[in-house]
């Protein structure tokens, strides 16, 4: 058996065991971050990267390698050749090559009832068009134009799943997420109305806002298994970004997020599948609500005090993600090292915990990555449950 193979078998039951509320041998760490950090890491210009992929197979095993990560989410970048082919305003490119994702409207306050009605015909006749300017075009051009950016999309997709496979073969790295989906609101919110609709909807047409979100469910549940083939899988997971309840008031949450989104976690796990929060902003005063979702979820929290964390949710949830990137800007290595001490004190008891940073690590620069492979050195030295 190759070091490579060793190291995967190893770093998979670790995670297993994690996920699972249980206790391995050591803390697991996973590497939360896409590849534009492993591109600054490696020296590459990332504007490059996005039109060469082989850039990122290049880079992505030796950043995880370096900084000895025990697992990471599947390779995602968006490609600028396809979402320029397209005409995109939903997703854009700045300068530096780095998508961005600007406040745009894809459907009208007029359209709720059309969506309602049909879903699936709203979004492919009206927000589709919108969205992506190549759509919208006379005759057959627009399905013509759409034809070539499903190809596109396929063809950056299966590239970047060879990578994810290289990773896994040359330093024995496993891909423990996959197929990030959203929640009903999101969706609504993120791609459909924009924050600022949203905003207003939820006072002007409430009851249209609920219908909205229970319209959009089939969807969004049917999306989260599309990239499974054979039967369900408890890794790699299902990955879900939340990204609206920090703006939402707890009424608000109750009656508008809640309702949607814990039954989509909750039929995805009953299914068999593990479905992963990235639970974005302070969620302090919603802990109980993520406490009542049925087992079989991870949990990525950015904010928070990790000792509060671990006892309203850590006996269902397996708990990552809470370390704080900003300590590797302002703070000495000991600092750091001090930081990761008190989190695994206060998480790791009982098991299922995952060391990982709160936030998405989106690029190296201004960040002293050294001070990270220290803080993962400890972890592995001294991340005893």
């Amino acid at each position: 058996m190759s070091d490579a193979k060793r190291l995967l078998d190893e770093r998979l039951i670790r995670i297993e065991k994690a996920v699972n509320l249980q206790k391995p041998d050591r803390i697991p760490i996973f590497a939360l971050n896409g590849p534009e950090v492993a591109i600054d890491y490696c020296g590459r210009h990332l504007k490059s990267a996005t039109w060469n992929l082989e850039i990122v197979r290049e880079s992505l095993p030796i950043y995880y390698q370096d900084m000895k990560v025990d697992a990471a989410a599947s390779a995602f970048l968006r490609c600028p050749g396809m979402y320029t082919a397209i005409g995109s305003q939903n997703f854009v490119p700045n300068k530096d090559g780095f998508m961005q994702h600007p406040e745009v409207c894809g459907m009208l306050a007029s359209e709720y009832e059309e969506l309602i009605k049909d879903p699936f015909k709203t979004l492919v006749d009206k927000v589709l068009p919108r969205q992506y300017k190549a759509f919208d075009q006379p005759g057959g051009l627009g399905g013509l134009n759409l034809a070539k950016g499903a190809l596109s999309y396929v063809r950056y997709t299966k590239i970047l799943r060879e990578i994810d496979a290289h990773c896994s073969a040359t330093v024995g790295v496993p891909i423990i997420f996959d197929n990030m989906i959203e929640a009903p609101f999101d969706f609504l919110a993120d791609q459909l109305r924009s924050f600022m609709g949203i905003s207003v909807d939820m006072h002007r047409c409430p009851e249209l806002v609920e219908q909205a979100c229970e319209a959009l469910f089939p969807l969004l549940l049917r999306w989260g298994v599309t990239s499974y083939t054979g039967p369900p899988k408890k890794i790699p997971a299902i990955f879900m970004p939340l990204h609206m309840p920090s703006f939402l008031n707890p009424k608000q949450f109750e009656r508008f997020y809640w309702p949607t989104f814990s039954r989509l976690v909750n039929t995805l796990t009953g299914l068999g599948y593990t479905v992963t929060l990235f639970i974005e902003g302070n969620w302090s005063k919603l802990y109980d609500y993520l406490g009542s979702l049925n087992p079989n979820v991870v949990g990525i929290f950015e904010y928070g005090e990790m000792k509060t964390i671990k006892e309203k949710v850590g006996k269902t949830m397996c708990i990552m993600g809470n370390y704080p990137i900003e300590a590797l800007k302002s703070h000495s290595t000991e600092q750091c090292i001090d930081i990761a001490k008190k989190m695994i004190a206060e998480g790791a008891p009982g098991g299922g915990y995952i060391f990982t940073t709160g936030k998405s690590i989106l690029r190296g620069k201004g960040l002293d990555l050294e001070k990270l492979q220290a803080v993962h050195q400890y972890v592995i030295d001294h991340g005893k449950y």
